[in-house]
């Protein structure tokens, strides 16, 4: 895999890949810091963060990685689709890098740990992650024990979240996890109850949250409002209304209502 093949993949901006492409890093230090990522990660992360210019730094490490990821893909039979899908979240939160403090690169790190340890991967519209349930969780007539192994699903940013692409991004988890009984579990403001109070009943996002059957609110969460107006202000008058989601949510807020986060847990039915 070279480096212009994989930016090429993920579909990364002129910018950002002109970054990774001109990052000059000797093969020792790489070796040294892919060492201490692999055995070390807190250390890691605080030894990168701590210099300057460390998003640009962490945006060139998390493509190494990602490309030296690919020869694990091939083993395990996995198709470049499903890799370039995965890794496309670098391109998505170094957009994210750019919009929310003026510059290419990546904050979020900690996230992107997951995809180069190959313990989430992109199916479709969505993502999934094999995870072991904390606790005993009834919801509804569905009853998931502490322990069990289950999929967490997540949402990246881009691209709608109609009901076939999500039909079809299940589909495709329950073939590439055939070993793991297929129970959903999934943590997001997309499953906060309030949001049909600012959404059409038909919308995506609430079809795709009457999936799950809701076992814990959490009214405190700001996901809600990062996601919606890409910040999270004290005073919701600040917030913006260029999107008739943004006016509806604000309108909400502003009249005492709450924007936080759901759990819930879907089991398709054969």
């Amino acid at each position: 895999m070279h480096m212009k093949e994989f930016c090429n993949g993920i579909k990364l901006g002129e910018a950002a890949s002109g970054i990774v492409m001109d990052y000059h890093m000797q093969e020792s230090e790489y070796a040294e810091l892919k060492r201490q990522f692999q055995q070390e990660r807190h250390a890691f992360f605080q030894l990168v963060t701590g210099a300057a210019g460390y998003r640009q730094k962490l945006l060139y490490l998390f493509v190494r990685f990602a490309m030296d990821a690919y020869e694990e893909y091939q083993v395990r039979g996995i198709s470049d689709d499903v890799y370039f899908n995965t890794f496309s979240d670098i391109r998505i939160w170094s957009e994210v890098c750019c919009r929310d403090f003026g510059e290419y690169g990546i904050e979020e790190y900690n996230w992107l740990q997951e995809h180069v340890r190959l313990r989430l991967f992109r199916l479709g519209r969505m993502q999934f992650q094999p995870i072991a349930m904390e606790g005993d969780v009834k919801a509804g007539d569905v009853i998931v024990e502490n322990k069990q192994l289950v999929l967490n699903v997540h949402i990246p940013e881009g691209g709608a979240l109609s009901p076939q692409e999500v039909a079809h991004s299940f589909s495709l988890a329950r073939a590439f996890f055939r070993g793991i009984t297929p129970v959903f579990i999934c943590q997001s403001w997309l499953l906060y109850p309030g949001l049909d109070h600012i959404m059409k009943s038909d919308s995506n996002i609430l079809q795709f949250q009457r999936l799950f059957h809701i076992y814990e609110v959490d009214e405190a969460a700001k996901e809600a409002e990062q996601r919606i107006f890409n910040r999270v202000a004290a005073d919701p008058s600040e917030y913006g209304e260029d999107t008739s989601l943004q006016h509806a949510a604000k309108a909400y807020l502003l009249a005492g209502g709450k924007l936080g986060r759901g759990s819930g847990i879907y089991v398709p039915i054969d």
